[in-house]
């Protein structure tokens, strides 16, 4: 019987021993992982508290559709760049490339800037006064006229041609006294800044300011010339006869009248060429906006006389957008914002004196202003920049 006891007993403490065992593994094991999860938090918390990143600016091209961000890392984290994502308007896009120093990188050092390039993006008007807000300058402008924008805002200030970053920061004046006679009109495109001059020619100059060659001067063809718009094939001018020319871009040579006067158009003062050509027209007292197709046909009347007093300037959003606005500068004292049917969508009058002369539209709405100088106003479109342990990062268009 006392040997019967003894293996009951050594059968239990076996038993115990067993059972300990695997609790022991068991409560060992989830407070390993209990502790490697506080582990795993705390370096979350830690990297999230020593990471930062900021825009260093953002920059809409509408010529080419085409949007640049570039943000620094400004943190201690180190990052990933295959694991940084990018929203404009709220939508998750997919960027062209990512590069760091003009190079490909996974990793994304402290103090490093990436950028961050998105062909054909969402980008959208909001007619909200909130969500748009707005920035004026007058410094180094003294009688501000017409205005084009690409990589910078270049300004019509007298004979010269003050220059702007997209922020709004004046950066530096074309003069030149030997080809800038009377500039009355200028558009940006490409490589080049076309500046219609004297009423009678077409400069080019560099985006740095040089000038390059006298472009177009051709009385027989476009006698008295008052407007002037470029794309990717053409330069476009309204002649004195109302007539819109049509020149090679890279050549200057004359190509064909595109669409001569009577039908639609009786007497043209501004062209923009954009997903259509706009002419904005005036007859007898009665001013309207008509389309034409790029082949300068399909000419109707948009934006009739009753909407319309005065304008002076006109400007289309990007060619390649799903929605596309027309900005329509008004009786001196406000920008109308319609769609390309005509619909009034929005009047942009705050901020604004009463010697509106220009506006241009290309991520931001840029608007020459006798008595404000330089006025910039967003789009409404917010872009958004997320890494890895989701820091962000919001600026607007």
């Amino acid at each position: 019987m006392g040997f019967s006891v003894s293996a009951t007993m050594a059968i239990f403490l076996a038993a115990f021993l067993i059972l300990f065992s695997l609790l022991y593994s068991s409560v060992n094991d989830a407070f390993d992982r209990v502790s490697s999860s506080f582990d795993e938090k705390y370096n979350d918390l830690s990297d999230r508290a020593s990471t930062s990143i900021s825009f260093v600016d953002v920059t809409y091209t509408r010529d080419f559709n085409s949007l640049k961000v570039r943000v620094e890392n400004t943190g201690g984290t180190v990052l990933r760049t295959d694991e940084t994502e990018l929203l404009v308007h709220g939508v998750l896009t997919t960027p062209s490339t990512m590069t760091i120093g003009g190079s490909a990188s996974d990793i994304w050092f402290p103090t490093e800037v990436l950028t961050i390039s998105i062909a054909s993006p969402g980008i959208q008007f909001s007619s909200g006064l909130e969500a748009r807000m707005h920035k004026s300058t007058n410094s180094r402008l003294s009688s501000a006229s017409n205005i084009t924008v690409s990589d910078a805002a270049y300004v019509l200030d007298g004979q010269s041609i003050d220059v702007f970053t997209l922020e709004g920061t004046f950066d530096f004046t074309i003069t030149d006294p030997t080809h800038l006679i009377h500039p009355q009109d200028i558009k940006a495109y490409g490589d080049y800044l076309y500046v219609l001059d004297n009423g009678t020619h077409v400069d080019r100059y560099s985006s740095a300011g040089a000038w390059i060659d006298e472009f177009i001067n051709d009385s027989t063809d476009t006698p008295s010339p008052s407007s002037i718009a470029v794309d990717g094939t053409y330069v476009y001018l309204v002649d004195g006869n109302n007539h819109i020319d049509r020149y090679d871009e890279s050549t200057g040579a004359f190509v064909d009248q595109i669409i001569p006067n009577g039908g639609t158009m009786s007497s043209p003062r501004d062209v923009f060429v954009g997903a259509y050509i706009f002419v904005t027209d005036f007859l007898s007292g009665s001013y309207h906006i008509d389309r034409y197709a790029l082949n300068g046909g399909g000419g109707t009347q948009v934006i009739g006389p009753n909407l319309l007093a005065a304008p002076t300037d006109i400007s289309a959003s990007a060619a390649g957008l799903d929605t596309r606005c027309l900005f329509v500068v008004n009786n001196s004292r406000e920008v109308l914002v319609f769609d390309e049917s005509g619909a009034l969508l929005d009047s942009i009058s705050d901020g604004l004196g009463d010697s509106v002369r220009g506006v241009d539209a290309t991520g931001k709405i840029f608007v020459s202003d006798g008595v404000n100088g330089l006025v910039i106003e967003n789009f409404g479109t917010s872009v958004k920049v997320v890494v890895e342990n989701g820091v962000s990062s919001v600026t607007m268009l």
